[in-house]
């Protein structure tokens, strides 16, 4: 009977909901499996499990009601479409702590070889002769565009009210997200600012004009680091293998053509440059890139194997019978 019961709500998921859960109790069973290794492992346990609940009930409530054709309110409708650019934050800093307290250890030096193997030298070093501040402020402030990109994607569709799109697209962003995260728990790294660069030095080395100072301390922040650390390679996130930048983008541009939402002109040459400005600005190496590709390429892959072709003739078919 209770099984029963679980079934009710569990078919108001949709994929990507499955998969948010999915991607939570994994980091909850990391967590619960380690848990003499964390410090008041119990609280963000709790945490998980409230996010679990809150992400069942606000799910549960707009498609129960929609099915029913009955009034959603404006802000459950937010909080179902929404939740999981909330929740991915949320797991950024988790799996921060899990790696701190899990796996200390960088793998910068190994990724370090691999440039060197693949170009003979380290391109964040070499790029460096066309530095002009121009440049670096322009690249800057591309660079920083990224963290609402998703959200200026999202808000695309969102608007014109191509809700099943806008969900089947957040699950792919969301997907690559996650197999980036994975990425990092298995090789953490810093990236070269960090270890082949001076860190404190790179306004002076890399100067730019009115913004760059400002949005280079908003990434720092972001990234655990803010001004005054007084050791900032060992608080930074592990995060730069894979480059999650060049996955999202990738994944923005490759959706936008897919799904024919009239932006692809934009998005894939901001791409080009959003994956330039990470080597110029000295946070990932290009190995990093090479494995964002092909995480942009695995989540494709998964999306197409769960969703199948039927999904955009499904769309398609939806669309004309509003437009009728």
């Amino acid at each position: 009977m209770q099984l029963i019961k679980t079934n009710k709500y569990l078919k108001y998921l949709g994929i990507p909901d499955i998969v948010n859960q999915l991607f939570l109790l994994f980091l909850t069973l990391i967590i619960l499996l380690n848990h003499e290794k964390f410090k008041e492992w119990y609280i963000v346990l709790a945490v998980n499990a409230a996010i679990s609940f809150f992400i069942f009930f606000i799910v549960y409530i707009y498609e129960i009601r929609t099915r029913l054709n009955r009034k959603v309110s404006p802000v459950i409708r937010i909080l179902r479409f929404w939740y999981s650019i909330f929740i991915i934050l949320f797991f950024f800093k988790e799996i921060y702590l899990i790696m701190v307290n899990l796996k200390p250890v960088y793998y910068d030096e190994l990724l370090i070889k691999a440039d060197y193997f693949i170009f003979g030298f380290n391109p964040t070093q070499a790029v460096h002769f066309i530095a002009n501040p121009f440049l670096t402020e322009f690249l800057q402030i591309i660079y920083t565009m990224f963290y609402i990109m998703p959200v200026i994607y999202g808000l695309e569709l969102y608007l014109w009210k191509r809700y099943d799109e806008f969900k089947y697209a957040m699950f792919v962003i969301f997907l690559g997200f996650y197999l980036t995260f994975i990425g990092y728990m298995i090789l953490p790294a810093i990236g070269p600012r960090f270890t082949l660069h001076e860190f404190g030095s790179i306004n002076i080395e890399v100067p730019g004009l009115m913004f760059t100072n400002l949005l280079r301390e908003i990434v720092n922040i972001g990234e655990s680091v803010p001004k005054g650390t007084p050791f900032p390679e060992l608080s930074a996130q592990r995060d730069a293998f894979p480059s999650s930048h060049t996955v999202i983008v990738l994944l923005i541009a490759y959706l936008s053509h897919k799904i024919k939402s009239k932006s692809f002109y934009f998005y894939f040459p901001y791409s080009l440059l959003v994956i330039f400005s990470t080597i110029y600005l000295r946070y990932h190496y290009v190995v990093d890139i090479i494995a964002g590709v092909f995480i942009s390429i695995v989540t494709i892959l998964i999306t197409n194997l769960l969703y199948g072709s039927r999904f955009h003739e499904n769309v398609k078919i939806a669309n004309s019978k509003k437009q009728e």
